[in-house]
């Protein structure tokens, strides 16, 4: 992902700023204690804490035109050097670059990056600059704020850069900027993004969603809703300096005004509350899983085509840091095409589930399938390739003592073998009671193979990836890389939930509300062909194990032949087309495991 530009253009005013008391300007001398001093200066972003001194020779001695003793200052307090700028002036083309701005971590947040900035501009429009430019990054807001500040403005060079500007300015509070071209004509006048008024449902999943909300300026949180009264007065009491109203109904919640809804409740009842929030014109952001029926499937298809508005899947794995850039890197044709792929997401749930279960013994989570709870495995696989499932064969573990431990009526894993529309092959893989947890995925292609690190690997586990793929198809050079994984939002993001994948989440969501046609966002259609395979698989269990076609609900004719069909686990929703949770039948769960669940939830709810 690029990193932002700017531009400043000769005839804009140049303030005359003096130097605060007790602050001075030098200039850089060749000697390892001005190197030592510069590394210091530009850690927290520009350079990693590991950076040596001799990283100056790489970044800034070997700059085109520079002459380091002239081009780099340092600003001292009490004779320390505590920031750095450098102006380097190019006369072929007349033009000034601004580069590696920093302030030592201890004086920042003081306002000091405008009087180096002022110095770096003073100097090179004396020096004949007809423009000046540098680049930047979305999490340095107090540099870019200061950037501005000095007569810098965004710069058309990129895709998505008038998004990213209007999302920018809205964090920075600046209402209007002008754009220019990269050859400095006018491009557009930018306007600070839209504020998205979203309400949440669901305290309890829906936490990193209220804090996206209460983190960022263009998204504003405007209710929240909860049925089960401790956690609401638990909500109100850790929410209450906002302009939040709580509600225990989600009709009157509905009625609150509201661009869209987060739908953080129950994962088998998203479908009648996203329909809801349809018919009442509002857009609908649905934690996983979309439909637990095909019945279901069918009415919130035809409920989103028919009000017009945006349905998202808010599936996380998708925007996790090694999935995130396997998809750029598909679309990019690094991997050539597509011809296989894994997907796990082995989660060992019993050290919680008490908090998950209450201990329900008709919990959602203690009734569902293994197969069901599959668009954490399967989503990425999908949303990386784009492709389409057409048919699956399902398999799951056999109950073990585990499960019986937890209260969970079914197998502890589920199996999926997913085929897709190009003739390529999914395995997913993943549960709620395996022993030790796993996120990895791996894909094929023609030209190679790029893959997340497994969860037991240290220093970022599934958040790295390695890419082992030729240039060309046939080159067979095996030369597998680390590669970064980090964009344009990474920093921003590192604080929120899952690895930081939330933060993507709602940050696209958002973006697409505000008519950005290239955020990165799930519809329903897609959400589907994450969860459908699972579906199907476990109808395949019960088969033993026959292949099933997958339907595809964006063709009408495919219907009708599903819109009565209410095969579940759920005995509120199956009625008489009830299934049980595990193939050969639910097993018994004695009285006293979710009364020791429970008591547990209780204990830890009373201690929060």
């Amino acid at each position: 992902m690029a990193q932002l530009k700017m531009y400043w253009l000769k005839g804009t005013p140049i303030a005359d700023l003096t130097l605060p008391e007790g602050y001075t300007l030098v200039n850089y001398k060749e000697c390892i204690e001005d190197k030592i001093a510069w590394v210091e200066c530009c850690k927290n972003g520009l350079v990693g804490d590991d950076c040596v001194p001799e990283f100056f020779d790489e970044c800034v001695a070997d700059v085109d035109d520079r002459v380091p003793e002239n081009d780099v200052f340092f600003l001292d307090h009490n004779g320390e050097h505590i920031g750095t700028i450098a102006a380097i002036y190019h006369p072929e083309e007349k033009e000034g670059q601004v580069h590696m701005v920093g302030i030592r971590t201890d004086y920042r947040g003081k306002g000091l990056g405008k009087y180096i900035n002022n110095i770096a501009v003073k100097k090179l429009a004396a020096q004949g600059a007809e423009y000046m430019y540098l680049t930047t990054d979305e999490w340095r807001m107090g540099a870019v704020k200061s950037y501005l500040t000095a007569g810098f403005i965004p710069v058309e060079y990129d895709e998505g850069m008038k998004e990213r500007w209007e999302w920018m300015m809205a964090q920075l509070g600046v209402d209007e900027l002008d754009m220019v071209y990269e050859d400095r004509s006018f491009c557009r006048k930018l306007y600070k993004a839209k504020t998205i008024k979203i309400g949440v449902v669901g305290v309890g999943r829906g936490r990193d969603m209220i804090r996206y909300c209460r983190s960022v300026k263009g998204a504003e949180l405007v209710a929240i809703c909860d049925s089960y009264a401790p956690l609401l007065e638990k909500a109100k009491r850790d929410f209450a300096d906002g302009d939040i109203t709580f509600y225990d109904n989600y009709d009157e919640f509905l009625n609150h005004g509201m661009d869209a809804v987060v739908l953080a409740n129950f994962a088998t009842r998203h479908t009648p509350l996203a329909i809801k929030a349809l018919e009442k014109g509002i857009n609908v952001i649905s934690e996983v899983l979309p439909v637990q029926t095909m019945k279901e499937a069918v009415e919130l298809v035809e409920a989103v085509e028919k009000s017009g508005k945006k349905y998202f899947y808010a599936e996380n794995y998708c925007y996790m840091a090694s999935t995130r850039t396997m998809k750029s890197l598909y679309e990019e044709g690094v991997l050539g095409e597509f011809e296989y792929g894994e997907g796990e997401y082995m989660h060992n749930c019993e050290p919680d589930w008490s908090n998950l279960t209450f201990g329900d013994p008709n919990h959602w989570r203690n009734l569902m399938h293994a197969c069901y709870y599959c668009t954490h495995s399967i989503g990425p696989l999908i949303h990386i390739t784009g492709l389409k499932p057409v048919k699956v064969s399902g398999f799951e573990v056999p109950f073990n003592a585990r499960m019986k431990r937890m209260g969970a009526k079914a197998g502890p894993i589920g199996i999926e073998m997913i085929t897709l529309e190009n003739g390529a092959i999914l395995k997913s893989i993943h549960g709620v009671g395996p022993a030790r947890n796993s996120i990895w995925y791996s894909l094929y292609g023609s030209k190679g193979r790029m893959e997340s690190s497994r969860e037991d690997e240290e220093n970022g586990a599934f958040h790295n990836l390695i890419v082992n793929c030729d240039e060309n198809e046939g080159d067979n050079k095996n030369a597998p890389e680390k590669v970064s994984t980090s964009d344009h939002l990474t920093r921003l993001a590192e604080m929120a939930g899952h690895g930081g994948a939330d933060y993507y989440v709602m940050h696209h969501v958002c973006e697409s509300l505000r008519g950005n046609e290239n955020a990165d966002v799930i519809d329903l259609y897609e959400a589907l062909d994450m969860f459908l395979p699972g579906m199907f698989a476990y109808f395949s269990v019960l088969e033993g194990g026959i292949p099933m076609e997958i339907p595809d609900l964006r063709k009408p004719e495919e219907r009708e032949k599903w819109r009565n069909d209410t095969r579940c686990t759920d005995p509120e929703v199956a009625g008489d087309m009830l299934i049980p949770g595990y193939s050969k039948g639910n097993p018994e769960i004695p009285d006293e495991v979710y009364e020791y669940h429970k008591k547990t939830f209780l204990e830890k709810l009373a201690n929060k």
